[in-house]
């Protein structure tokens, strides 16, 4: 009979634990974990403290009755394994409560111990007030501080996905909330356009955020920020993120990754025989360059699981790697990535390039259409899918989902073009956001538009001489109520055919056209390029992205 202990639950360790027990009924399989509960929602705690989850119960996946009577696996909760003999194959564990000691053998070992909250050293920290949400019990002192306190104003320190999740339930609950990250821009894994597009949204929905600074000391209804500044504060949420917790791990003599995670291969078999790790605490693989990779995302803890389980019970599994695909709501607005970002590229030298576009989430003539504002990155040789980012209010789910198929499977912007997906006016378009794409990134790829990013025309625009001449094509009333670059000339485009002559003095001069989202900015392009104007570039995404980039 083999034994297969496994070291943590939540994600990795219970999915590794029901895997297991499917393939093989006669095991003896245990749980040790140092919580209370041992296979909970994670991802779900912020909205229980919103109230769109009411009760604590619906949290609980399950529990350690339900694994002993539908699967056979005994849990332990409460007890935490506090050192591993690799050689003789056996663990003790203490248990948090009583101190009593246990010994427990195996033949099969998987660790999946999770992440560790990143704490700052903060004056003040440990003042009634404070919090984490890492676990239930947080999740159930946040949701009674706010019920049985006064609560009007609460300070959120970090802004990534958890501190933008807080800052949304808060703000729900009736609190006025200030976030405050010492980064230049929300969302460290988005790029900062697509960072700047959601995070201008969030604050017109009255979400303050305080960037390049951060908290020196808490006090009493107060937070005292470095620059100085003081903020009103009742209640304070720590979300800086999270460390994979390799203690354990490193203690066992076990390799780590180039991330400082535990190194695995594809199998989730570590450095030692009969030991495995899926979760938090392991290095992941990027698919799409193959190099090692960090996320604490609980789908690809629960697919490394899924692979420990199948391989320490006797299977043959693998996983290839994953993209970091993630998606964060402050209601009403959404933001999404996958793959590579265009930092990422830049920083591994990576040759790309980059499309914008913004187009409704569903058909414009069906009432309530809203923007996706979307950014793909794909390579200029074969045109291969890269990595691509979508803002926006409604749709962003579903689009970024087939986009992160899409660089799964090795597609390129052209076959992106080509796709067959779904249409009904109340859903889409019959050229879906990310139909127009794909189509609008082959045709920079083949070089039937010359684009220019919002960032090339700033550059170009600084020079004192040689500067493009800048073309708006759009309608006046958009003209009038944002503004546009620079020194332009307005034509609308309907009437841009019969106005050619106001368009250059010299046909040879460098002219860049935009307009809202630089669709109208291609038509355009493409009838100057055919009227003999060899120098023609179209600003990608137009308006909405050089305002993404540079608005403040």
């Amino acid at each position: 009979m083999r034994r297969i202990l496994i070291i943590g639950g939540v994600a990795g360790g219970a999915s590794a634990a029901t895997r297991a027990r499917r393939l093989d009924e006669q095991a003896e399989i245990t749980i040790i974990e140092k919580g209370p509960y041992v296979s909970f929602a994670n991802c779900g705690l912020p909205y229980y403290i919103s109230r769109e989850i009411e009760s604590v119960d619906e949290l609980l996946l399950e529990t350690p009755n339900s694994f002993y009577h539908r699967f056979g696996v005994e849990v332990l909760t409460e007890r935490e394994v506090t050192w591993v003999d690799v050689e003789e194959r056996v663990a003790k564990s203490v248990s948090r409560v009583t101190g009593e000691s246990s010994r427990h053998s195996y033949d099969e070992l998987i660790l999946a111990p999770g992440a560790r909250p990143i704490v700052p050293e903060i004056q003040g920290q440990d003042m009634q007030g404070v919090f984490q949400l890492r676990t239930v019990p947080d999740a159930v002192r946040l949701r009674e501080f706010i019920e049985s306190a006064s609560a009007h104003h609460a300070v959120v320190l970090g802004a990534g996905f958890i501190g933008l999740e807080m800052a949304e339930v808060l703000s729900k609950r009736g609190i006025e909330v200030t976030l405050v990250d010492r980064a230049s821009q929300i969302l460290p894994p988005v790029d900062s356009e697509l960072a700047q597009y959601f995070g201008d949204r969030i604050q017109s929905q009255g979400i303050n955020v305080r960037l390049q600074d951060t908290i020196r000391e808490i006090s009493r209804r107060k937070v005292y920020l470095g620059s100085g500044q003081e903020l009103a504060a009742d209640l304070v949420v720590l979300a800086l993120g999270v460390r994979p917790d390799v203690q354990l791990a490193r203690d066992m003599g076990l390799t780590l990754g180039t991330t400082g995670a535990v190194w695995v291969d594809s199998g989730m078999r570590t450095s030692h025989d009969h030991i495995y790790a899926a979760g938090d605490a392991v290095e992941k693989r990027d698919l799409v360059t193959g190099q090692p990779a960090w996320w604490p995302l609980a789908g690809v803890a629960n697919k490394e699981g899924r692979v420990a389980g199948t391989n320490a019970a006797g299977g043959a599994a693998t996983l290839k790697g994953a993209l970091g695909t993630a998606i964060v709501r402050v209601d009403p607005y959404n933001v999404a990535v996958t793959g590579l970002t265009e930092r990422t590229l830049q920083a591994r030298d990576i040759p790309y390039q980059l499309m914008y576009t913004v187009k409704g989430d569903h058909a414009s003539y069906y009432p309530g259409a809203q923007d996706l504002f979307t950014k793909i990155l794909f390579d200029p040789e074969q045109g291969r899918v890269l990595g691509a980012q979508i803002a926006g209010r409604t749709g962003v789910d579903k689009r970024i989902d087939v986009l992160a198929t899409a660089i799964s499977a090795h597609m390129t912007v052209a076959q992106l073009g080509e796709l067959d997906l779904a249409y009904a006016p109340p859903f889409g378009s019959a050229k879906d956001s990310v139909i127009i794409t794909g189509m609008a990134a082959e045709n920079l790829r083949n070089g039937l538009i010359h684009g220019i990013t919002p960032q090339e025309l700033y550059q170009w625009l600084q020079q004192s001489v040689n500067g493009p001449i800048l073309l708006d094509v759009r309608d006046p009333h958009e003209v009038q109520e944002i503004g546009g670059i620079g020194q332009f000339i307005s034509i609308p485009l309907d009437n841009l055919r019969r106005n050619l002559d106001r368009v250059l003095p010299a046909r040879d001069q460098a002219l860049v056209v935009y307009c809202r989202s630089g669709h109208r900015s291609y038509v355009a392009a493409r009838m100057l390029q055919q009227h003999g104007y060899p120098k023609v570039y179209n600003l990608l995404g137009g308006m909405t992205a050089w305002q993404a980039h540079f608005a403040s």
